[in-house]
């Protein structure tokens, strides 16, 4: 099995953790890597041929058990600029986006 790639957060440079590999095939893209960094809340891509990085992605977050993304579940009580999703298989892995300042947080 591959190893995933190193990435570090485009914010605070710290290790970041991965989550996929999309490929572009009908875009001269090449390979893009998604990864996440705690610290700064931050959903990120990382184009490998370029090294060009994005900080804010389409992509939702991964859940950790199957891998698979997690999908909406709600919009927060609270206020409409949280955004609530969850693996539909692991109950327990639950994100918020928070629209405003585009910004991901793990909540279980």
């Amino acid at each position: 099995m591959a190893t995933s790639p190193a990435l570090k957060c485009p914010r605070c440079r710290s290790a970041a953790e991965y989550h996929v590999t999309v490929e572009m095939v009908d875009l001269p893209v090449g390979k893009i890597d998604i990864g996440y960094c705690a610290a700064c809340a931050c959903l990120f891509e990382h184009v490998r041929g370029t090294g060009t990085v994005y900080e804010s992605t389409s992509w939702p977050p991964l859940c950790r058990t199957c891998r698979q993304p997690v999908s909406f579940s709600a919009v927060g009580p609270e206020s409409d600029q949280i955004v609530r999703y969850a693996c539909r298989d692991h109950p327990d892995e639950r994100w918020q986006w928070h629209r405003s300042a585009d910004t991901w947080t793990r909540m279980g």
